[in-house]
């Protein structure tokens, strides 16, 4: 062959997949534009615990009520697992419901931690404080995860377990204001910033997505300039000395109409058969039409290119990649189906009097070829 027939084989496929994409990274929920989940806010929190447990073991040198232990460290578990939790859930706001559980199990928390604790109170006033503390924190994550109702419904709740208790325990009412003060204190500011802060963020998260969206945009112009630039190279390369020579009145040798052949099929391939557009499958076919082989690329529009990811793309490809590359003779037609249909894309391969047939079809991993009925 010549050197513009051989020029079909010089360059190498790229791999499947390979193609420039930008980075895949989401963009951050409010929590975390937020802060709500840093290292930080962890370390303070564990300190926190840490100090709830050595403020409570301070009242192991008193006559403590049955089963002491093992209420407070349920109620700390309990307080901890609802603080946790509200940091997590990803939603934004916190669900109604969601939040709703967490209050009633910081206030369920709460209940148990004061009425394990030994005499009115009066004697032991730093540790009935601790146990709000903790309660305190889910009523501020509350309102900064955009439910500060729920933040209020909280100090509510805390008071009426404070009222309770001062009856139970024959304790002055006014009792029940300087024990839950730290609720207190903890709702206000965080429902002010909360009401400051959270609309910001959210804006920032808009501006950060929209940065987002235009960098992938960027980097998807930047792959399809360099793919045409690629393209156009590759078109002048093969095709302007078959050019030349046919404007000179010089007539094409068999290698030479071989290899306009094969380029006039390959422009045909990028309109009737977008959606096969890949290095991989245009070095396959062009290959395998240079041993003899029919094939047709046919688009007719039943998959969404743009949401294509890169291993989907792979599967399609890569069955027209293996069915292309063993084929010695005959025709190949590969088919993306119209909308609607059960499957999104056919192969077809005629060799003689025999025909095979594979369909690929959406399962729930991805793509999927099988043989069709």
């Amino acid at each position: 062959m010549t050197d513009n027939a051989s020029a079909i084989h010089a360059h190498p496929p790229r791999a499947e997949g390979a193609d420039v994409r930008a980075p895949a990274s989401g963009v951050p929920d409010l929590p975390t534009l937020l802060g709500l989940r840093s290292p930080i806010v962890a370390f303070s929190i564990t300190l926190l615990a840490i100090g709830y447990t050595v403020v409570i073991a301070s009242t192991a040198g008193a006559e403590v009520i049955e089963s002491f232990w093992t209420a407070q460290l349920s109620a700390l578990a309990l307080a901890l697992a609802a603080i946790a939790t509200s940091l997590l859930i990803p939603a934004d706001p916190l669900p109604v419901w969601s939040g709703v559980i967490l209050v009633l199990a910081a206030l369920a928390a709460l209940a148990l931690a004061w009425w394990h604790l030994p005499g009115d109170g009066g004697q032991w006033w730093m540790q009935m404080t601790a146990p709000p503390a903790m309660t305190a924190i889910v009523a501020g994550f509350m309102a900064l995860r955009g439910r500060s109702g729920l933040a209020w419904l909280t100090l509510a709740g805390s008071l009426g377990v404070a009222a309770v208790w001062t009856v139970d325990h024959g304790a002055p009412l006014s009792q029940m204001m300087p024990m839950t003060n730290r609720v207190l204190t903890t709702v206000l500011p965080a429902t002010i910033i909360a009401l400051m802060v959270r609309p910001l963020m959210t804006l920032m998260g808009a501006l950060r997505e929209r940065e987002m969206e235009a960098v992938a945009v960027e980097a998807a112009s930047a792959a399809t300039l360099a793919e045409r630039d690629g393209r156009l190279s590759m078109l002048e390369n093969d095709a302007r000395p078959l050019l030349e020579q046919f404007a000179a009145g010089e007539p094409l040798s068999e290698d030479q109409a071989l290899t306009a052949r094969l380029i006039e099929n390959t422009l045909r391939d990028e309109v009737r058969g977008r959606g096969w557009t890949s290095e991989g499958v245009r070095w396959a076919v062009r290959n395998a039409r240079s041993r003899g082989a029919q094939v047709h690329l046919l688009d007719d529009g039943g998959l969404d290119l743009d949401r294509l990811t890169a291993r989907e793309a792979d599967t399609l490809h890569g069955e027209l990649i293996r069915t292309v590359t063993e084929l010695e003779s005959g025709t190949v037609i590969a088919r993306i189906l119209p909308p609607g249909r059960d499957a999104v894309a056919m192969l077809t391969v005629i060799d003689g009097e025999v025909q095979h047939r594979w369909i690929c079809q959406v399962a729930p991993v991805g793509l999927h070829w099988a043989p069709a009925d």
